[in-house]
């Protein structure tokens, strides 16, 4: 009786196991909402999320522990002594049992949420993230995220960047997203966090609710002004105050980064060049002010910026070319009866 006790519970655990598996495999090609719907389920179960947060873990420690163990330069390390003592299978033995030691303990306090955690992603880049608590974000070009938590406080700091939070509702534990001069809070929700380069945040909520403060300088002090959120509701500002208050917006439109659009609808393109410019190694110049201040607006693609131009040359009186390792725009003067085809002038 007690082997097949044993037998079962060791089925169940390479059954756990393969499901946690497939879900780190959705995670790479992100998840739809029925799919998150699924997963929130799931993880909600004790032993899944252990199962799940371990074999995280076990990927994000071998990638670390890599690091150290080779951090010097070849020509710095010493040259192996040789003695007849020496065992190859003993010392690679006990190699072996230090970097599980060491993983093992590593691993214990990173899915505990007890050490911080960053996550970045390089120009061009995206990727999902699962955090400690099971909650999903997705981030997107050029953007750093910290987990700062602990067990009974979800905490993340989001540096610099975007990113798309699907947040595991808690009520005990109110997760929260600190900026340099504001802090988001919510309980179980899904919304955007934009920090453009210049200071400004744009809040932007797919569902649920979210409370936006704005902090002094990032201190303790009490919050001089505080917004409450809703479902397709949006909010910009910067660390001296509010800069568009409260609004409602297409949101669906906002997070269509994460199919790989970019969608406006009207902008002057000095203002969509800067958007476009975060997911492209290239520089991309504005050579004429009357270019600049044309207005643009659609969907347009960026994985494929130098294809995106080609169409906006199309579209607006503009003109490109790329050289030099960098995209010139011009501006092309239309002919007084042409139509403005998707752009205007101010």
């Amino acid at each position: 009786m007690r082997e097949r006790f044993n037998l079962w519970n060791a089925g169940k655990r390479r059954l756990r196991r393969a499901r946690a598996a497939a879900w780190h495999t959705r995670m790479f090609r992100g998840l739809s909402d029925s799919e998150r719907r699924g997963f929130e389920a799931w993880i909600a179960a004790p032993l899944n999320a252990r199962e799940f947060h371990a074999q995280r873990a076990i990927l994000d420690v071998s990638a670390e522990l890599a690091g150290i163990l080779d951090w010097a330069p070849a020509a710095s390390r010493p040259r192996p002594v040789r003695a007849r003592a020496w065992n190859p299978v003993r010392t690679s033995g006990v190699a072996a049992a230090l970097l599980l030691m060491a993983a093992t303990g590593w691993w214990v306090l990173r899915t505990e949420g007890y050490l911080p955690q960053t996550y970045r992603t390089a120009t061009c880049q995206m990727r999902n993230i699962v955090l400690p608590d099971g909650s999903i974000v997705g981030l997107n070009t050029q953007t750093e995220l910290k987990w700062v938590g602990s067990p009974d406080d979800r905490l993340v700091r989001l540096i610099r960047g975007e990113a798309y939070f699907q947040v595991v509702h808690d009520p005990s534990r109110p997760f929260r997203i600190l900026l340099a001069h504001s802090e988001v809070q919510v309980l179980g929700t899904r919304f955007d966090v934009y920090q453009l380069a210049d200071g400004d945040v744009r809040v932007s909520v797919v569902s649920g609710v979210v409370t936006v403060e704005g902090l002094e300088n990032g201190s303790g002090s009490p919050p001089f002004w505080s917004r409450r959120l809703i479902s397709g509701q949006q909010i910009e500002y910067s660390p001296v105050g509010l800069v568009a208050d409260r609004h409602t917006i297409a949101v669906r439109k906002v997070i269509r980064w994460r199919e790989g659009m970019l969608e406006t609808q009207g902008e002057p393109l000095s203002e969509l060049v800067s958007d476009l410019s975060r997911y492209t190694k290239e520089r991309i110049v504005i050579a004429d002010p009357r270019a600049a201040t044309q207005w643009v607006g659609g969907a347009f693609n960026i994985r494929d910026i130098g294809g995106t131009l080609q169409r906006l040359s199309r579209i607006a009186p503009v003109t490109v070319k790329h050289e030099g390792g960098q995209f010139i725009l011009g501006y092309r003067q239309a002919p007084p009866a042409a139509a403005a085809g998707g752009a205007r002038s101010p």
